[in-house]
């Protein structure tokens, strides 16, 4: 897995949170058990979220 930047215990790399979410929905795959399955795409779910939000600041900062 390839590191994140974290800046007041936040991650700051939306592209990196994306490819995380993309991990944790192939490995979703892999789960033999319904509830480890949901987990792992509520995880992706949040990651895709947060990259989202922080995509959106960064396009606002350069607007500004």
């Amino acid at each position: 897995m390839t590191p994140i930047a974290i800046i007041d215990g936040r991650p700051q790399e939306p592209r990196k949170l994306r490819t995380l979410a993309a991990w944790y929905r192939e490995y979703a795959e892999r789960a033999g058990n319904p509830s480890i399955w949901e987990a792992r795409l509520r995880t992706a779910k949040e990651l895709e979220r947060e990259a989202d939000r922080l995509g959106g600041k960064s396009a606002r900062q350069r607007e500004t």
